[in-house]
């Protein structure tokens, strides 16, 4: 029997705040919905991918949830 422990996104965070991550709930989502729609795969290196290209198009605010969200899919794969 396969056991599959889901832990939240939240926990994978260092100095992050679990507060904060609706955003970054919200711009992963936007690139995975984007990835699909544009016809690509949406697996963790594109989304990283897509994630990194946001963030350096971004400014202020807005560029430090593109990078909290780099953070936490990179964690997802180590």
């Amino acid at each position: 029997m396969l056991l599959i422990r889901i832990i939240p996104l939240e926990f994978h965070l260092g100095t992050d705040k679990p507060a904060d991550m609706d955003d970054v709930h919200a711009v992963v989502g936007q690139a995975v919905s984007s990835l699909l729609k544009s016809g690509k795969t949406a697996g963790i290196q594109e989304i990283i991918a897509y994630l990194k290209q946001q963030e350096a198009r971004s400014v202020n605010g807005q560029r430090e949830v593109y990078a909290r969200a780099v953070r936490v899919v990179t964690k997802l794969v180590n």
